[in-house]
């Protein structure tokens, strides 16, 4: 399966504060701070954008190469969902 067809979302019922421009996400008893690119890569999981559209916003906010960020971005992704941040709208390649 390709990754970049996957669609992340946030998670509802997730705590989620405002710091000082940063996002600050209450995971049981611990937080995760997110900042610059990661508090872009979770906002703009938003149930619409596929995981190659979030590393397409990334490499654009970054002038960066999307295949130096794709990798980056999709394992952040994997990770906010094992977690339990995000949650996969859709899993398998749209056939």
């Amino acid at each position: 399966m390709s990754t970049s067809l996957r669609v992340p979302r946030r998670a509802l019922g997730v705590r989620v504060r405002r710091v000082s421009g940063d996002l600050v996400i209450g995971i049981d008893a611990d937080a995760l701070e997110l900042t610059d690119v990661a508090k872009l890569i979770y906002e703009s999981a938003d149930g619409l954008n596929r995981v190659a559209d979030i590393v397409g916003i990334v490499a654009a906010a970054y002038d960066a190469d999307p295949a130096e960020v794709s990798a980056d971005v999709s394992e952040f992704l994997d990770d906010l969902a094992d977690r339990g941040v995000v949650e996969w709208v859709v899993e398998e390649p749209l056939r």
